[in-house]
């Protein structure tokens, strides 16, 4: 049995070093998404874990920040608004500074995945 993971969030997969089973929870090492592992035969596969709309992204912003040794400035809570409204209007999370609601602006979008930050200290 493989043991990678699609994340349906970022769109990447990822491996697991130890069993699942169903209904377990892992994080996407990518993004930070909260999965929740739904079959594990013949493959794995997963979901989004399901949750308020803003225990989610504040989740997932913590998590990401956290994976990647990042710190909020003063703006995290204009930004989650943004990507609440977002959400809202076009249904997911996709980036409040960006025009284009593709799955590669889904937050945090592919140039914040890429090292934007380190590379220029910040995101949009």
């Amino acid at each position: 049995m493989s043991n990678r993971v699609f994340c349906p969030v970022c769109l990447v997969s990822f491996i697991i070093k130890y069993p699942l089973k169903g209904k377990d929870t892992v994080l996407c090492p990518v993004c930070g998404a909260k999965l929740e592992i739904t079959a594990v035969s013949p493959e794995i596969t997963a979901r989004r874990f399901p949750q308020a709309p803003e225990a989610e992204i504040r989740e997932r912003a913590e998590n990401f920040a956290r994976l990647r040794d990042y710190v909020f400035n003063e703006d995290k809570d204009s930004v989650i608004e943004g990507l609440l409204q977002k959400n809202e209007a076009h249904g997911d999370f996709f980036c409040p500074c960006k025009f284009d609601n593709i799955p590669e602006n889904i937050c945090p979008c592919l140039e914040t995945r890429r090292n934007r930050v380190i590379k220029e200290g910040m995101c949009f």
